[in-house]
């Protein structure tokens, strides 16, 4: 294994302290407490808690011990977020340790796609359940600045038994545009503690190997699917004109009754996002992008605001269509 000071070396980045403004600082408390309510369902272990500022792990690991996991620990993002083999065009590796505040983690690996950030951290568990720390809240792509409206995610204890990783999903304001070699700044805030990290990164140029499994298709009443589409990062699908008092599912089987799953990661004016979801899915990003024609359920259950839970789990299906790749 290469050392991680050689790695480090070899790219084009830079950690520097910066100013959070108390504008931005409301505007991301406001974002936190908006995604802090949601639970994304049983089926991923969502950490949009991460987005409220909490309290450090107690005693940080020591620097040496950073590095090491930095060195020593890898996960890909196909390990992270079931990403196709030949996702590797598309994404960053960083495995870059930063101390931040109380916290100390590892940037992994980053991908764009449209103005979803799919980025995984790595850390050293402590035995428990920890809270992750620091929070990424705002992106500068080329000058362009893009801000946090939500994120969603999970967290598992790697086979080491030693280390954390944090696959986390980050919703931004605007689709980010198409750039190789694009200059990156992340900016990461943890309590008054603030750090911007700056590299080289190719942003969104998965989009050009979308492949497009439906657009513009009326559903049940006046819902209509935007745009269903799949690329080697991931398969996510807008839906529009949905009734936001309920939480939905979008789940398919292909003709050998193999399913895959996507779920809802965020629901605004009436327009859910979907991205897939393959812990729970038995079909591959390659497998579904093969054109093999998949029967697709929309299902829905009320949210149920006075029980202080999101819904009661039972979900009725409302809509059905079918569809393949193009």
């Amino acid at each position: 294994m290469n050392n991680i000071y050689d790695k480090i070396n070899d790219m084009d980045f830079a950690t520097g302290e910066i100013d959070l403004s108390d504008l931005e600082k409301a505007r991301l408390m406001k974002v936190a407490k908006a995604y802090s309510k949601k639970s994304y369902k049983k089926k991923i272990i969502a950490i949009a808690c991460a987005l409220i500022l909490v309290a450090g792990f107690g005693i940080s690991p020591a620097r040496a011990e950073l590095v090491k996991v930095a060195t020593d620990v890898k996960v890909s993002m196909m390990e992270a977020f079931g990403a196709s083999p030949e996702s590797y065009k598309y994404v960053t590796s960083l495995n870059q340790p930063i101390s931040l505040g109380d916290d100390d983690f590892v940037i992994g690996n980053l991908a764009f796609d449209n103005k979803f950030l799919f980025i995984n951290t790595l850390r050293k568990a402590d035995g428990q359940d920890t809270k992750l720390n620091s929070i990424l809240y705002k992106l500068v792509v080329n000058g362009k600045t893009y801000k946090l409206r939500g994120a969603s995610g999970s967290k598992v204890l790697l086979k080491d038994g030693k280390t954390t990783s944090e696959n986390l999903m980050l919703n931004f304001d605007e689709e980010f545009p198409s750039l190789e070699n694009a200059d990156v700044d992340l900016y990461y805030m943890n309590g008054n503690a603030t750090k911007v990290v700056s590299l080289k990164a190719d942003v969104n140029t998965v989009n050009n190997d979308n492949k497009i499994l439906a657009e513009n298709m009326p559903l049940y009443n006046q819902a209509r699917l935007s745009l269903m589409k799949i690329n080697p990062i991931s398969l996510t699908c807008l839906i529009e004109n949905l009734d936001d008092g309920y939480v939905y599912d979008l789940e398919g089987l292909d003709e050998d009754g193999r399913k895959v799953s996507l779920d809802e990661r965020l629901m605004e004016d009436g327009k859910a996002s979907f991205v897939y979801n393959a812990s729970f899915s038995d079909l591959s990003l390659d497998e579904i992008r093969d054109g093999r024609e998949i029967k697709f359920s929309l299902k829905a259950s009320k949210r149920n605001k006075e029980s202080g839970k999101e819904t009661d789990g039972n979900y009725q299906t409302i809509s059905e269509f079918t569809c393949s790749c193009n």
